[in-house]
């Protein structure tokens, strides 16, 4: 059934692209407007920070369970922007530095958007309030913590890791590019691509249906890719009350291109996505009911 439903879905993306060349090349020029002016310049430089780090640590081989280790992972991947967390774990698990069930859990909970990003593009451009870019983030993280704090219980018995002979690292900085490059090449397709998917798709729901509502096209980015969401939405609800928890719940919804991210990054250290899931979908709701009850 999976292979049946990929093989419909990829030979109806390549017809509409063939077909709609015009609209599929406009939405390639959205999704890279916005990885290179709302993405890029948030993500690189951290990037090869927390990579370079992380491979620094590599070389010394001296991580081991604990909880102040795992506070110096979120500390890593989650201030980083998407998909740094991800990278991070994934990263410490194929050098044998952190267990898969460990890291299961807190590729889930070392997962929040840059606060860069946050501030200046979401605070600052698009809801006009740096104090609310910084509420935003605070929010965030505070639920974050929670969810650090609970896993806690389940990392408790856990032996620490044996040593392993790990390959040579000559240059740690060098490595952490080589690994940012990777990353930003990987969130750069995603973004692009379903950025992409997102406009084919609304033209032709436009031209069977007719006319979309502005809600239905909001909804369309936002599903597939949040920065374009959030573009889309700033455009059409500037000035509506209601933007304010538009922006947070797409914000804390992260989209289709964000999860694809992590998913590939989780796959390739052969996580489980189930921790993943279960923590984005609680935290998708109490950012959200917090946001609409507080401070709407």
């Amino acid at each position: 059934m999976l292979y049946k439903t990929n093989i419909f879905i990829c030979w109806s993306l390549m017809i509409l692209f063939i077909f709609l060349p015009g609209i599929a090349h406009q939405g390639a020029k959205l999704g890279l407007d916005v990885f290179i002016h709302r993405l890029l310049p948030y993500l690189l430089p951290y990037l090869v920070v927390s990579q370079w780090l992380l491979y620094v640590l590599y070389k010394q081989n001296a991580w081991q369970p604990s909880f102040i280790n795992n506070l110096k992972i979120y500390g890593i991947g989650a201030f980083g922007g998407f998909p740094t967390g991800a990278a991070t774990i994934s990263t410490l698990v194929k050098a044998k530095m952190l267990s898969s069930k460990t890291a299961s859990h807190l590729i889930g909970i070392c997962h929040a958007p840059s606060p860069m990003f946050v501030m200046g593009v979401v605070g600052t451009q698009f809801l006009s309030s740096p104090k609310k870019g910084l509420l935003i983030l605070v929010l965030i993280h505070l639920i974050n913590a929670l969810f650090l704090l609970f896993s806690q219980r389940l990392f408790s018995n856990q032996p620490a890791m044996e040593k392993v002979n790990l390959k040579q690292v000559q240059s740690p900085f060098s490595e952490g590019v080589h690994q940012t490059a990777s990353i930003l090449l990987l969130v750069a397709t995603t973004v692009v691509f379903f950025t992409t998917v997102s406009t084919v798709i609304s033209a032709v729901i436009k031209f069977v249906f007719g006319n979309m509502s502005s809600q239905f096209v909001v909804f369309i980015y936002s599903l597939f890719e949040m920065t374009a969401g959030l573009e889309i939405a700033h455009r059409m609800f500037a000035s509506e009350a209601f933007f304010s928890i538009l922006a947070v719940a797409i914000l804390s919804f992260n989209g289709v291109s964000i999860h694809m991210q992590v998913i590939v990054l989780a796959k390739s250290a052969a996580l489980s996505l189930k921790p993943y899931f279960t923590y984005r979908l609680l935290h998708f709701i109490l950012l959200t009911l917090i946001w609409f009850l507080f401070f709407q």
